[in-house]
């Protein structure tokens, strides 16, 4: 498998097998979008870890290592009614299968429960191939079905050029900016805002 020739090459088909969906890329690499399960939760903080070590997409500092923690996400996933969406690469094994994910998570607030907050991430070797666009739209139509979620919320760093360009080009709407809210590696970072409205975007991307 040639992931370079993967990035320039990328074309897909998508195939619905009940909650399913599977692209197929020119290189013949197989990836299947799907809703999480508690055996992927190794493959999950494997592909968060990764992603941490780059120390450009994530406010966070300390990598999810202890089993403790990594079980702990998912019972608290399913105990609060959230969803995760995975995208697994068939052709690898646990815990390198994992190379995208897109988690939407409830807002602490009682009167905002028909907001989700998105987080997504996807392996590096694996961007730029369509996988976080398709991980976004499914997520997105997954929390209006299964949820009747409204709204979405995200944030992402002002220096996530592809970030900042996938949800504009999504159709999130920008609505602020939290100026120096995070400090890393000696060096403040702007937080972008975004929201998008769930019915807006689903009649204008309708199947």
């Amino acid at each position: 498998m040639s992931l370079n020739k993967l990035k320039k090459n990328t074309s897909f088909t998508i195939m619905k097998k009940v909650l399913e969906f599977v692209l197929t890329t020119r290189e013949k690499v197989n990836i299947m979008f799907r809703h999480v399960k508690k055996a992927d939760i190794f493959g999950i903080w494997d592909n968060f870890n990764s992603v941490l070590k780059e120390a450009v997409f994530l406010p966070v500092l300390t990598p999810v290592e202890t089993e403790w923690e990594k079980k702990a996400w998912f019972d608290n996933l399913k105990k609060e009614n959230e969803m995760c969406i995975i995208a697994e690469n068939l052709d690898l094994k646990s815990p390198k299968h994992i190379v995208g994910q897109c988690e939407l998570s409830n807002l602490q607030w009682e009167a905002a429960t028909h907001v989700f907050n998105l987080g997504i991430i996807v392996r590096k070797e694996y961007r730029d191939t369509g996988i976080g666009r398709l991980l976004i739209d499914i997520a997105i139509r997954e929390a209006k079905r299964l949820h009747n979620k409204e709204k979405i919320i995200l944030s992402c760093f002002s220096t996530n050029k592809r970030g900042l360009y996938l949800y504009e080009s999504m159709g999130f709407k920008k609505i602020g900016v939290r100026k120096n809210q995070f400090y890393m590696n000696n060096e403040y970072y702007d937080e972008v805002l975004f929201d998008i409205f769930l019915d807006d975007y689903l009649n204008e991307h309708q199947e």
